[in-house]
């Protein structure tokens, strides 16, 4: 039996306010590395796009939907493996059923993520976790309680078998993102790493659903941090328009403390944080 973690932790603080500023040519020459030896890192994907999902069949059935969308798609990304028992790739698109960092790995998340949840102890939610190495790497660098969901079992079971024996803290559960098993205010930090891309495909009353869900279980202070360049700023940005939440960023350009850029995130960054009223079912 999965026993749920439901101490309520508060996130963060936020630190002093800064003048938003370029960085430094130093700085610079490090996000030209990185566009450069992008295509050397096997974990980050070719971002995807709302205009590349409208433009490209490669991400539709043969009904003309769009694949992201659909569990069927997942079930089989996450679980795709030969008689053998070896990994293969998506039969859609081609993505690896082993592992597979939609957007950003950890290296490119983790300055953002530690501004945002300095308190290693927080109670932190996986949104998706399905194959994507990045909350292993979250969970070794110190964040260890931690919930992560997928509403695939085959994600769910990926995902065991990469955070392996030892990691004995992290709860890993199938779930609706609109219906958490989760105590109200209980949850100090939630990733959400492209999974509100996919629920947004799914349907919008899907999506701000799954938004409600997220107020009634973070904690004041607590925060949700989005990396997504499917939903329109707009849709997303006022999905989070009410007295529940503070924006700490919208999707525009922004650095973390030591000059580090949103730029090497393959999508936007989101983030908000959790305010002292009251969630109202």
């Amino acid at each position: 039996m999965i026993s749920l973690y439901t101490k309520s932790n508060a996130a963060f603080s936020l630190p002093p306010a800064r003048p938003l500023s370029p960085p430094s040519t130093s700085n610079l020459s490090h996000f030209a590395r990185a566009r450069r030896d992008e295509g050397k890192r096997t974990s980050l994907p070719t971002p995807i796009t709302a205009a590349a999902l409208s433009k490209s069949s490669i991400h539709q059935d043969e009904e003309c939907n769009c694949v992201f969308g659909k569990k069927e798609y997942w079930d089989q990304m996450y679980g795709g493996k030969d008689e053998t028992g070896q990994f293969v790739t998506a039969a859609v698109d081609h993505r690896p059923s082993d592992a597979y960092s939609w957007y950003c790995g950890w290296d490119e998340l983790q300055p953002f993520w530690t501004m945002l949840v300095p308190d290693q102890k927080s109670h932190v939610v996986i949104a998706g976790i399905g194959n994507d190495p990045a909350p292993v790497r979250m969970y070794d660098a110190g964040w260890t309680t931690m919930m992560g969901y997928d509403y695939s079992q085959s994600g769910v079971d990926r995902a065991r078998e990469l955070f392996g024996v030892g990691r004995d803290t992290v709860d890993l559960i199938t779930a609706d993102a609109r219906k958490l098993p989760l105590d109200a205010a209980s949850v100090g930090a939630t990733l959400d790493k492209g999974t509100l891309d996919a629920i947004y495909i799914t349907g919008k009353d899907i999506f701000r659903d799954s938004v409600e869900e997220m107020g009634r279980v973070t904690a004041t202070d607590g925060c949700v941090v989005s990396i997504s360049t499917v939903i329109g700023p707009d849709d997303l940005l006022s999905a989070f328009d009410n007295p529940l939440w503070e924006c700490v960023h919208d999707g525009s350009l922004a650095f973390a403390p030591d000059g580090e850029a949103t730029i090497d995130l393959g999508a936007e960054l989101y983030s908000w944080k959790r305010t002292a009223v009251p969630y109202d079912s």
